[in-house]
């Protein structure tokens, strides 16, 4: 199932607030994160897991405590404009 635009929209909104939190606050829990973003605890740890996978922070385990740490900001301007599908070369109209 495709995502609409303005689904896309809002997890990328959600990446970009979980990851100006962890910016300004290195070192916190999962917890204090979505606390400080204010997201739920669902939302908050795609986003985490999310911007792990892409490289933007990390985690560190400190006392047996999960903690991270911004790697690079995400920002939405990170993501390269995409074309509608029906725009496409696949689509048999020239590839733009």
């Amino acid at each position: 199932m495709a995502m609409s635009d303005e689904q896309r929209a809002a997890v990328r909104d959600l990446l970009e607030r979980v990851s100006r939190t962890v910016e300004t606050n290195p070192n916190a829990s999962a917890p204090a994160i979505r606390a400080r973003a204010h997201v739920k605890r669902k939302e908050g740890d795609l986003a985490l897991d999310l911007l792990l996978r892409g490289g933007f922070i990390q985690r560190q385990s400190v006392d047996a405590e999960d903690t991270y740490r911004s790697i690079k900001p995400y920002r939405v301007s990170n993501e390269a404009p995409r074309a509608p599908f029906g725009k496409t070369y696949a689509a048999g109209q020239g590839g733009g």
